[in-house]
């Protein structure tokens, strides 16, 4: 089953006509046959129910098993948006009380929990794009969800459910920096009491509470968290960024990094300094870092080759990778699909980007280094 998966969506890449399907073209090109490699019978109208429901309220198709609504698929053209049939879809997959829902366009699929609390916006938890992720990285979850296998023995609805408790826990951390500004923006007795029983046992003198509600008070502007991370209510998920600063054009000093931190936000900002060096339309032979030299096949594995090398000589504080991003990318990340084309870091949990040019790769592969306190010139590229 999985290797007949990945070379479907393999070849749905590589299918010049995929962009003129209309929505027909999708539900049997696309959305069918993947069902058949997931084990069901789409020529069975009781197990793949086309166009169930009523005259109002409709789904593309009902996965039936035993006679019972187990997930609903709405299918729309290939390339359509579909952020506006979100709420129709799950609103009547709730009504119906269905396990699980699906939303695709044949390329991108959106998945909802219809039994989780709250509205439709925050029932989604999972996405998945063919075109734009690996196959190996997106193919298991596709089996443990829609699968014939695991949706009748009830383990697809049990994998949604860890996905979402997955979310929210991230959308949960999210919402840390806006507790930590209610504290203490508040009112905050323990606080308050906590801090002058602390100085009282370092200096052996007791603190009037006045003196330490003046002292937060002074303070308070420099410990708030103003850049909060707003609420995420559909796919995708966005993630804060923190952003690296790599100017095209570098000075020939060697320093390693500068890293600013705000006294607002608390986050750290990059700049790497080297002189700039264009790899676009370049082919990769090899790179040296730390001495050792490694030949790659393409520009990813540096990349690759060099998380791989981090996550085990830094074990304890590799996750500090996270907060390695640009402007408007993410390029490491726990959650693949908020990566374009991820690639799961070994030993680790989290993802990299692979999706990216030569000189991003580069600049990624430079601010890597940096971060765990390499020189900057202890990376050497050779092209052809």
């Amino acid at each position: 089953m999985k290797k007949e998966i990945e070379s479907f969506i393999k070849n749905l890449k590589s299918n010049k006509k995929l962009s003129t399907f209309d929505e027909s073209s999708t539900k049997q090109a696309v959305v069918l046959r993947l069902l058949s490699f997931l084990g069901w019978d789409i020529f069975d109208v009781e197990e793949v129910y086309p166009d169930y429901g009523s005259n109002s309220h409709r789904v593309s198709y009902a996965l039936r098993v035993k006679n019972t609504n187990k997930l609903f698929i709405e299918v729309k053209r290939v390339h359509e948006k579909l952020d506006t049939h979100q709420k129709r879809l799950v609103d009547f997959a709730t009504g119906e009380k269905v396990g699980l829902s699906v939303l695709t366009n044949g390329t991108v699929w959106w998945f909802y929990l219809p039994s989780a609390n709250g509205d439709w916006q925050q029932k989604w938890f999972y996405s998945v794009d063919l075109l734009n992720q690996k196959p190996y990285t997106i193919v298991p979850q596709l089996i443990d969800l829609l699968s014939k296998d695991k949706v009748s023995r009830g383990q697809s609805l049990r994998a949604a459910k860890s996905l979402y408790q997955d979310k929210k826990q991230k959308m949960a951390a999210d919402f840390v920096p806006q507790a930590w500004n209610k504290i203490l923006s508040g009112p905050n007795k323990i606080f308050v009491e906590l801090l002058s029983d602390t100085t009282e046992k370092i200096c052996g003198c007791e603190v009037d509470s006045n003196l330490i509600e003046k002292f937060l008070k002074k303070h308070l502007d420099t410990w708030l968290i103003n850049d909060l991370p707003g609420l995420s209510a559909a796919p995708p998920v966005k993630v804060k960024e923190v952003p690296i600063i790599l100017s095209d054009e570098y000075e020939e000093n060697p320093t390693l990094k500068t890293s600013t931190k705000s006294a607002t936000s608390g986050t750290a900002e990059y700049r790497i300094t080297k002189k700039h060096e264009g790899y676009e339309g370049k082919t990769i032979k090899s790179f040296t870092f730390n001495g050792r030299t490694e030949h790659v096949r393409n520009w990813e594995d540096v990349l690759i080759n060099l998380c791989g090398f981090f996550a085990a000589n830094h074990q304890k504080d590799f996750e500090k990778v996270l907060w390695i991003s640009g402007e408007n990318k993410t390029y490491f990340s726990r959650y693949q699909d908020q990566l374009r084309i991820p690639e799961k870091i070994k030993k680790t949990d989290i993802f990299v980007e692979t999706k990216l040019i030569p000189d991003e790769i580069v600049k990624t592969a430079k601010a890597l280094i940096a971060e765990f306190g390499y020189r900057q010139d202890s990376l050497k590229i050779t092209t052809a």
